[in-house]
């Protein structure tokens, strides 16, 4: 294996009116003590100031401009698509409102090719600001019915977090994909255009037997404010749309029957709180949106279920049975927590 001071790393940036955040953000990730690496911008049809404020200050960077907002996934599917046709071993997927530590990719690096097992690592992700000592994420969660959320947030760093580990979800905010393993998992979702591909991207990797790692040295900070990503009606939509893609893509036909229950249970717990709370209709889009859609969904999951290698009872296990977010803890969630462990512990054992 070479070292991993020779893989050649495409750091991407996506970036979508994003302006005031720009500047930090590449200046951070082209000032690293890693040296084999190149930074490309992508702009997704921003409609503020950001292309030009990139080419203005960094004149010699290469940038590359959609006319259309393809979404996270759309955007960078087609750039990894081009990117690893270059000679790159590997592509990082970077958000445009971080700053990263200047051992950041190094770190990353040399994590991701301890071992050919590794597919996706991420660094450990610090709230910026005033928090800058919190987690913004260690590594994302996924509960069993698909709700995914960060780990460990706001949680203070400490022994536990001193050495790599693995983890069931990599944040898309900052996470390392090694080109073979990316082509043989079959790349970022398209339809999914933005919320939960770095989940089902993380997910089927397991599911081909790779890892996905936390790179313990690896640091960054991301200015991330829960309430500039409030629920709003169309982060809803989307995240309920690719939610119901990625259990029906992603597990096997036994699996699916055994979460019914507790799906259709869920499901009026969240149409009712919808109803109550305004966005109903755009639960009933996301309805509409899967069905519409089912045909090509379908053909996704044959293309999955069939180059699977590992079993839903092997990889159930690394599913939380809760969803554990301070952001959105309520009563109705804590009684939904707990029916969600109930069942949980009941059907593991049949998985």
């Amino acid at each position: 294996m070479t070292s991993e001071n020779n893989q050649r790393i495409a750091v991407l940036i996506l970036g979508y009116n994003d302006e005031n955040n720009l500047i930090e953000a590449i200046d951070s990730s082209l000032n690293q003590t890693y040296e084999n690496f190149n930074v490309i911008y992508i702009d997704n049809a921003s409609t503020d100031a950001s292309l030009s404020i990139v080419k203005k200050n960094y004149p010699n960077l290469e940038t590359i401009a959609y006319e259309k907002n393809l979404g996270y996934a759309g955007a960078y599917a087609k750039v990894l698509k081009e990117t690893f046709k270059k000679n790159y071993d590997a592509a990082v997927l970077l958000n445009s409102d971080v700053i990263v530590d200047k051992n950041w990719l190094k770190e990353l690096v040399a994590s991701a090719y301890v071992s050919e097992e590794i597919a996706i690592a991420q660094p450990k992700i610090f709230l910026a600001g005033e928090n800058k000592d919190l987690a913004n994420t260690f590594g994302n969660k996924i509960n069993y019915l698909g709700f995914g959320f960060c780990g460990h947030y706001k949680k203070t760093d400490s022994d536990e977090f001193n050495n790599d580990q693995e983890i069931v979800s990599a944040s898309g905010a900052s996470l390392l994909v090694k080109k073979e393993a990316y082509e043989k998992i079959g790349g970022l979702d398209e339809k999914f255009f933005a919320y939960l591909e770095d989940q089902d991207l993380s997910w089927r990797a397991q599911m081909l037997g790779y890892k996905i790692m936390l790179s313990a040295k690896s640091k960054m900070w991301h200015k991330y404010v829960f309430a500039k990503n409030a629920r709003n009606n169309w982060k809803f939509f989307t995240l309920e749309r690719n939610r119901l893609y990625f259990l029906f893509k992603n597990y096997s036909a036994k699996t699916l029957f055994l979460l019914a229950p507790m799906f259709f249970v869920m499901e009026i717990g969240i149409l009712a709180d919808s109803l109550s709370k305004g966005y109903f209709f755009d639960k009933i889009r996301s309805y509409k949106a899967f069905l519409s859609n089912f045909g090509q969904i379908y053909r996704s999951r044959q293309i999955v279920q069939q180059c699977r290698q590992l079993p839903d009872s092997e990889l159930f296990k690394k599913l939380n049975p809760t969803v554990e977010f301070e952001e959105i803890n309520s009563p109705a969630l804590r009684l939904a927590n707990i029916l969600l462990k109930t069942y949980y512990n009941l059907i593991k054992p049949f998985i």
